[in-house]
């Protein structure tokens, strides 16, 4: 067998045909728990949890196997038609090359293999590019294009729900991404959507479950789970890519389920925006394996998320504080606002203070001046500081951070004008006030990512800027308005997502409100990765009906900050305006800064029930080691003053429980068979964080 060993960076072209003698595999020492081995017949990829293996088909791959990594579990598929439909047209193909790369880890990314297959023949020459990280079950795959296919434009969408819908058969398929010829079976189904323009929705995520039919079935959504019930466990595919309509080109649904046919169709690509001298990117479709059950789901599909940015406490933890929450906009804006910020900041504990819109020279449409009209194009000059407002530039503010072990974050809209062609002097402002003031998180507000353009060269500044501050560079993905990536964007490896603006003002702001939409978030989304807002607890008391039983002030102060531990703590607030007995909440912040960057770097999945305002619920974070963690537990509006959750812990375990914030004591307890742990919380509004630990 001939060994390809690709040196980093470097890349292996095999032509074909002629077909070589032998086998070739990519291997590197570093990398020994993942392989690529093609035959001249077959290609595999695989690792020590997943293997899918590929018929050659001349280039036009089509899957024949789907397993576990003993590649003797799973799903044999008849690859009785190519894995892809590129815009609906035929994978056609006269001729092949394989190109092998070992790639090496970066300040985002951990070390992978690489394949990728192009094809040329037909109207669209198309490139698919598979990723293979050791230990991980699940197998990324993006498809680009490049020439003039025969199709006018994107098909309309589908309907759903009607048995004579040819447009959905299987020889008739669409856009298709991907296809799993799955065997027949007693194959469940469970389809996520999700809701971004946060401003404008407040149930972030919907499920849809079945089984799969002999007819087929259009279903939109970005995470679909089918578990075969008798058989060897569970498949999951996940389209990486906005939320339904903001997608490009969507057709209209994401999925296509049928008795031995599932697809993954709309590539987020418009054919009219296509030409043969240059490739673009489809959204990428990642398919994986899980034991039965839904902690080994869950946990399988986070193996495969926790690679697309890999988390570092240093960089990526933070306690940011974003005065904009208080709805003053920047009526206040100045440098001696700035520093009052900072030492109240630091008082209650927190690591980061963010100047918003109207650090700036150039005034937005948002500011409270009434001078302020920029939104989609910006000067360079725009982007110094305001010249009454900081005086003395960003440099005093940015000496008091650091002196008291704080940093500063600056709000940044890129201009928007042809699709952000001016993405490189984007860059360049950022590079300069990073070199400059050792800035590195920046909130990006007011995108829009009409077509795969604008979404390019987006990426393209992200990268540059990340390139140059040496992967130190962060990015708050503000997700609440416009048609933005959203949570499984590719774009979002860059920084983490800023979810929501919700303010008392309004009194649209409730802490369970949050805690619901990150613990339904969690199950798809690291929580790592989420900034989720507390609020001034005090602040508007008025503007919430009487009584009201889930208001701000009723939940706390204490509970508001507790139910975002597991994200990233946004503080909407100014700390200025918090009254005397809001710094009381210093001690608890502290802990969790102690324990922060151990629970982070777990894996954060929701337990017990779906918040509502009046259940018990709450988060496990898994550690490395699997036999110890955190598990955070919250009692809303609930009468019971105990409760059993259902947790990710091994059934019939014994399980040592050290309190490390909240209410209640050490303890150990017995899992039971279901994985429930009782829970005691004298009080509503309550919570408990845990330190735990497998004694047996």
């Amino acid at each position: 067998m001939r060994r390809w060993l690709a040196s980093t960076g470097a890349l292996a072209a095999l032509a074909l045909p002629p077909q070589p003698a032998g086998a070739q595999e990519a291997q590197n020492a570093a990398l020994d728990d993942a392989r690529i081995v093609f035959d001249g017949r077959q290609l595999v990829l695989a690792n020590s949890r997943i293997e899918r293996r590929f018929d050659w088909n001349d280039g036009a791959l089509a899957t024949t196997w789907l397993g576990f990594g003993d590649g003797t579990t799973g799903w044999r598929m008849a690859a009785d038609a190519p894995d892809l439909a590129p815009l609906g047209e035929p994978h056609a193909a006269t001729g092949a090359r394989l190109y092998l790369q070992e790639v090496a880890a970066t300040p985002i990314t951990p070390a992978h293999l690489q394949v990728a297959v192009e094809t040329t023949g037909g109207p669209l020459d198309v490139r698919r590019t598979c990723r293979v990280f050791p230990q991980v079950p699940a197998i990324p795959c993006t498809v680009a294009y490049r020439g003039k296919p025969r199709t006018a434009g994107p098909a309309g969408p589908a309907m759903r729900d009607v048995i004579e819908n040819a447009a959905l058969t299987a020889d008739r398929s669409g856009d298709a991404l991907e296809r799993l010829a799955l065997p027949a079976g007693h194959w469940r189904f469970t389809v996520a959507s999700f809701r971004a323009a946060t401003d404008y929705h407040d149930w972030l995520v919907d499920e849809d479950e079945g089984e799969l039919y002999r007819q087929p079935l259009a279903l939109p959504g970005n995470v679909l789970s089918l578990d075969d019930r008798f058989g060897a466990g569970q498949v999951f595919l996940i389209k990486e890519a906005p939320a339904k309509a903001d997608q490009i080109a969507w057709p209209g649904h994401d999925f296509v389920t049928q008795q031995g046919n599932v697809r993954v169709e709309g590539s987020g690509i418009d054919p009219a925006t296509l030409a043969p001298e240059a490739w673009r990117e489809a959204y990428t479709v990642t398919t994986g394996v899980a034991a039965p059950g839904e902690t080994a789901l869950l946990r399988a599909r986070r193996a495969y998320m926790d690679t697309r940015r890999s988390y570092d406490h240093r960089r990526d933890g933070m306690i940011l504080m974003n005065t904009w929450g208080d709805r003053n906009r920047d009526a206040a804006m100045s440098e001696e606002f700035a520093l009052a910020q900072l030492d109240a900041a630091h008082r209650l504990g927190l690591t980061h203070l963010q100047l918003d819109d109207g650090w700036q020279a150039g005034l937005s449409k948002n500011s409270a001046a009434a001078e302020g009209a920029l939104w989609e194009d910006w000067s360079t000059e725009a982007w110094q500081p305001h010249p009454r407002r900081f005086p003395r530039g960003l440099r005093p503010v940015v000496a008091r951070a650091r002196e008291l072990g704080m940093e500063i974050g600056l709000w940044f809209n890129p201009t928007r004008t042809r699709d952000y062609a001016l993405w490189q002097r984007d860059a360049d402002i950022l590079i300069g006030l990073y070199r400059q003031h050792g800035i590195r998180i920046f909130k990006i507000d007011g995108i829009e990512v009409p077509n795969r353009a604008a979404g390019e060269n987006l990426e393209r500044m992200f990268a540059a800027v990340i390139a140059a501050t040496g992967g130190q560079a962060v990015f708050n993905l503000d997700v609440t308005a416009g048609r933005r990536p959203g949570y499984l964007d590719p774009i979002n490896r860059f920084g983490n997502l800023f979810v929501e603006n919700r303010y008392t003002d309004w009194g649209n702001y409730y802490p369970y409100r949050t805690l619901r939409n990150l613990w339904m978030l969690s199950a798809h989304v690291p929580p790592q990765f989420l900034q989720m807002e507390f609020l001034n607890t005090w602040r508007n008391a008025g503007r919430y009906p009487p009584g009201d039983p889930l208001a701000p002030q009723e939940a706390g102060f204490d509970y508001a900050f507790a139910v975002t531990m597991m994200a990233q703590p946004l503080a909407w607030f100014e700390a200025t305006g918090l009254p005397p007995e809001a710094f009381a909440s210093a001690p608890l912040i502290r802990t969790y800064r102690e324990h922060a960057s151990a629970m982070h770097a777990g894996q954060i999945l929701p337990i017990g029930e779906r918040p509502d305002g009046t259940g018990w619920t709450g988060f496990q974070s898994i550690g490395p080691d699997d036999r110890s963690g955190y598990l955070l537990v919250l009692r809303e509006r609930d009468a019971r003053a105990s409760a059993e959750l259902t947790t990710h812990l091994p059934p019939g375990r014994r399980v040592h429980l050290e309190l490390l914030a909240g209410e209640g004591l050490d303890r150990a307890a017995r899992v039971n068979a279901e994985s429930g742990v009782i829970f005691c919380l004298p009080r509503t509004h309550g919570f408990a964080l845990y330190r735990y630990r497998l004694t047996d």
